[in-house]
């Protein structure tokens, strides 16, 4: 399996959940209960997520998208530009950008769902928290098992509105967050916000590509 597709689905199983958390959780606690909830909804689901597209498109945007914090990721990838956006940009931008991990997300879930439920039954995710000051926590995610090899995921989660939500993963030392910083630089300096939309709404970007070469790139 590839580096970004073995770290895209492998995120599936850290971010589904269905489960209403006590505002009092830890982050790593969170985590833990997400990724035991998800990998059981994936095996009852799998006949469901081959069968129908709009089944794995459903699981996304009501299971995935609500433990990421897009506002955040949003204002970060925009970078400088952000503080000259009026809030139609901001708001569209971010709307654009969740739609895009949206599909990053989808394409894995009916990829990859066979291996998520064959890792449910035979793998194991070690947490661990390196560090926690809210509103900031990050979280170690050692994933083993079949289909993947010993890979270590990094989460970095931020605490608003009474919930830990995810605003970065790394994988091999490369932050998602910022392979889509740098990819969406370019639209950015030749027409501002708009183009960023713009390359986001159109499909323009290659952020599987681009984080599988920055994965492989480390790991050289």
């Amino acid at each position: 399996m590839s580096a970004t597709m073995l770290t895209l689905s492998l995120l599936l199983g850290l971010l589904i959940s269905h489960t209403a958390f006590a505002t009092n959780d830890s982050p790593e606690a969170v985590v833990d209960r997400v990724v035991r909830d998800t990998l059981e909804a994936i095996s009852d689901n799998i006949d469901a997520i081959k069968a129908d597209d709009a089944v794995a498109q459903e699981i996304v945007d009501t299971q995935i998208l609500p433990w990421f914090d897009t506002q955040l990721m949003a204002r970060f990838t925009m970078g400088r530009l952000a503080r000259q956006a009026s809030e139609d940009e901001i708001s569209r931008f971010t709307s654009a950008l969740e739609q895009r991990i949206a599909n990053l997300y989808v394409d894995a879930l009916k990829e990859f769902a066979t291996e998520t439920v064959d890792f449910a039954e035979n793998g194991e995710v070690q947490l661990r928290t390196v560090s926690e000051e809210s509103p900031r926590a990050v979280i170690s995610a050692r994933v083993i098992g079949p289909n993947v090899e010993d890979t270590t995921l990094r989460l970095q989660l931020y605490y608003r509105d009474d919930r830990w939500r995810v605003f970065d993963v790394e994988t091999s030392g490369v932050s998602l967050l910022i392979v889509f910083r740098d990819a969406l630089q370019p639209s950015g300096r030749d027409g501002g916000i708009p183009a960023m939309i713009a390359a986001l709404e159109e499909g323009d970007l290659k952020i599987e590509e681009a984080l599988e070469a920055e994965v492989e790139k480390n790991e050289d």
